[in-house]
């Protein structure tokens, strides 16, 4: 036997059993049929030693020639788990770069608001109304549509994901671990600390000499 497969009667994503253990149900298809369908792998228990191994190579490049030459699943392993880390790692970095771009996209926007609500601003702040309480007004304008948009994408993409493992793996999605909610955290604490930055100007462009009307 060379490595693993997995088991016909696994339900988790990446669960494995030796060939010698596995069950395999009957399929309801009859002979004729199985014989139209086309081969998609080819699996050879062998005793793992390298004779067996390179011999069983041997006839299957041969017998079933392929553009992918016949491997075994104890070198084929650190491949996948080398391909799947590639993509854990690029999901990482998108999310930790899109959440500071749409910080920076709505910190473009606030500044462009507070420019053009200069005066009204300025004549709030003759009323009476102090910076603080005009900072906590545009901070709730920002700070708000920016969580709400981070907590749908992140819903809809376990959403999506649920549904292709379903539909096409017939596989139940898995929680992420801590590491995903924290990169997650730090995006967002990012995003905020970005927004945070254009509300000093608040007391700057609005003033007295802003609410003059000409």
């Amino acid at each position: 036997m060379v490595g693993a497969i997995d088991s016909p009667l696994g339900n988790g994503f990446g669960r494995k059993t030796t060939i010698d253990q596995a069950e395999w149900p009957p399929a309801p298809i009859t002979p004729e049929a199985l014989a139209a369908l086309p081969v998609h792998v080819l699996v050879v228990g062998m005793n793992g030693s390298t004779a067996a191994v390179e011999t069983a190579r041997t006839q299957l490049e041969n017998a079933v020639p392929s553009r992918f030459p016949p491997d075994t699943l104890s070198s084929m392993s650190p491949d996948s788990s080398r391909l799947l880390a590639g993509y854990k790692q690029l999901a990482n970095v998108v999310i930790l770069v899109s959440l500071p771009i749409a910080g920076c996209s709505l910190a473009v926007a606030v500044a462009a608001g507070l420019t053009e609500r200069k005066r009204p601003f300025s004549v709030l702040r003759l009323t009476g109304v102090s910076v603080a309480m005009l900072r906590r007004v545009v901070a709730l304008e920002t700070v708000v549509p920016l969580v709400l948009t981070a907590t749908v994408s992140i819903a809809v993409g376990f959403l999506a994901a649920q549904l292709f493992l379903h539909a096409q793996l017939d596989q139940t999605l898995v929680a992420p671990g801590p590491q995903y909610y924290l990169i997650v955290a730090v995006g967002l604490i990012a995003a905020l600390a970005i927004l945070a930055s254009t509300l000093p100007m608040l007391s700057r462009i609005t003033g007295p000499e802003a609410a003059r009307f000409d």
